[in-house]
């Protein structure tokens, strides 16, 4: 049992004021003995598998590693999955409350702060931690059996969890979820489509539902499905990510690059993102998706000597050499230093016949590093 005034509680703020600040209102409510504090999800979690903790406090929007993410991986881990979270964060946007919930948030609160109302949040989450509702009790027992491969006894207390709570929609995503693990994808779509008519904002339904139609092979029904859950919570743009590489695999380029596109536009894509796209797609020979990611990359990150590079290969591979070779030469420039630049383009050069343009960033790289045997006999060529 939890102690309200003798827990341990840590708080997570990339402010250190704010931590300090939800330190002093603990102080005033009596709550808490013992204290640890962090500035980010990744050092947050640090201390999560170190310390005994009876209640975390923690921002959602943070440097290094979201609140959210942080979260996520606590509620992965069975040792630490029962820790009570109360969120806190500035946005009350939708897909903000969306990506939380699908790691199950014991309270979500807005900044401002006052004492009344964290107090209050601590003590119901508390006393609902001290005191686990039947639904809740008969969902842990559920997930207990699903991960010893038990699904039918899984089902059984998730079926009791809805009797318990049959206002919920959880029981019943959860529900449809065991049963698309047991391969019974018609009462996985049943339960699924029911928990996603009854909550617009169930990514965890909308996910499931994907999967279940990409298993099925019904790429319109999934793709429907993985976008719908992108925009509720564009901040898991892995979702996207992982169909479109399926899509590729099952060499349908097309679809795949559709799937692509909308991630790359959603809000939270980053410019690393988009580069990992990218080199997915050169991989799978899709230079021509490659280079125009590339290409917007470099526009974003001009002094990224590594992007112009691929840039430029991706170029050779389309035929355009000499847009290609302005980029290669642009990534030699930025990187002076750099031997696989010039050696690759000494090497383009000597196979389209011209060593005379070959022999300058051969003698580069000997410059650079005098005993590369492999410049000196291309060098030979030349």
């Amino acid at each position: 049992m939890i102690n309200l005034q003798n827990m341990s509680v840590l708080i997570v703020d990339d402010s250190v004021p704010m931590c300090q600040s939800l330190h002093a209102m603990l102080k005033v409510m009596g709550y808490g003995k013992q204290f640890f504090f962090a500035n980010n999800g990744k050092d947050a979690l640090g201390v999560v598998r170190k310390e005994p903790l009876d209640l975390l406090l923690m921002d959602y929007n943070m440097p290094i590693m979201t609140g959210a993410e942080a979260l996520r991986i606590i509620r992965e881990d069975r040792n630490l999955r029962e820790l009570p979270v109360i969120m806190i964060s500035a946005q009350a946007y939708g897909d903000y409350v969306a990506e939380i919930g699908e790691s199950e948030i014991d309270a979500f609160i807005l900044k401002p702060l006052t004492v009344k109302v964290l107090e209050s949040k601590i003590s119901e989450v508390i006393d609902k931690a001290n005191n686990p509702p039947p639904m809740v009790l008969h969902l842990r027992k559920a997930r207990e059996y699903e991960e010893k491969g038990d699904y039918d006894g899984a089902i059984h207390e998730t079926r009791l969890a809805m009797e318990a709570n049959p206002k919920s929609t959880r029981p019943i995503r959860e529900l449809g979820f065991y049963h698309f693990k047991n391969n019974d994808f018609k009462e996985a779509e049943r339960c699924l489509l029911r928990a996603a008519k009854l909550n617009s904002l169930d990514v965890f339904a909308f996910h499931y539902l994907g999967e279940l139609y990409l298993k099925e092979n019904n790429i319109e029904k999934a793709s429907l499905y993985f976008e719908k859950a992108m925009k509720v919570s564009p901040r898991q743009l892995h979702r996207g990510i992982n169909f479109g590489k399926i899509l590729v695999t099952r060499k349908m380029s097309q679809k795949a690059i559709q799937v692509f596109d909308k991630v790359t536009n959603l809000p939270g894509c980053t410019s690393e993102i988009k580069e990992q796209i990218a080199d997915f797609c050169f991989l799978k020979s899709l230079h021509d998706y490659a280079a125009k990611l590339y290409e917007a990359l470099t526009e974003e990150e001009p002094k990224r000597w590594d992007i112009c590079f691929k840039l430029g290969k991706a170029l050779i591979h389309l035929g355009h050499q000499a847009k290609a070779l302005t980029f290669i030469s642009r990534a030699a420039q930025l990187d002076k230093t750099n031997v696989d630049v010039r050696l690759y383009l000494a090497k383009f050069y000597l196979s389209v016949k011209k060593p005379i343009l070959a022999e300058k960033p051969l003698v580069e790289i000997l410059d650079i590093q005098r005993d590369h045997e492999e410049a000196r006999e291309l060098l030979k060529q030349c």
